[in-house]
């Protein structure tokens, strides 16, 4: 297998030049090219601190390092996965299967449909879901949006886990 470098796509760049500048618009094609091409890209910000990239980093790989029956502890299928851990395979491209949608992607033209959606397998990647936001002041017909975060049970995360998220979601709130 080989390891793939995913592009860096510098935000300071469009802080600084003009957007219609050919530095940014280079900026915009790598990230655009990193999507197309690998789903995923890297973000430099300057307003952000490294040192707190590296400790929800660290948190995270501790996180996921955890045996799958204590991941498990923090799914909430019932909510939609919209708060707490959503584990690998879990997710299924809803326009592999749903015929309105796969009819929106016939009607684009080629250059602007997605790549080959037809072969798609369940997503292979594990995510944690932790709102940035407060429960509404109204009840909603919608309970994930209702739903309070999902704190690790695991006692050597959970101490950390609050701060070290609500640390690092105003972080990329505030840039």
């Amino acid at each position: 297998m080989t390891d793939v470098v995913l592009p860096i796509v510098d935000l300071d760049l469009f802080l600084s030049q003009p957007p219609q500048s050919e530095v940014v618009q280079q900026e915009c094609k790598k990230a655009a090219d990193a999507l197309i091409n690998y789903g995923a890209l890297l973000l430099h910000d300057s307003r952000v601190s490294e040192d707190d990239n590296d400790i929800f980093l660290d948190l995270m790989e501790d996180y996921f390092a955890q045996p799958e029956q204590d991941l498990k502890r923090d799914e909430r299928p019932e909510l939609g996965y919209q708060v707490g851990v959503t584990l690998e395979n879990t997710e299924k491209p809803k326009c592999a299967v749903d015929e309105p949608c796969l009819q929106i992607i016939a009607k684009l033209a080629p250059s602007e449909r997605p790549l080959d959606i037809t072969a798609h397998s369940p997503d292979p990647k594990c995510r944690f879901f932790w709102k940035m936001s407060e429960k509404p002041p109204y009840e909603t017909q919608f309970p994930g949006l209702n739903a309070a975060n999902v704190v690790p049970q695991s006692e050597s995360i959970q101490i950390r886990w609050t701060a070290v998220m609500e640390k690092w979601g105003q972080s990329m709130k505030n840039a």
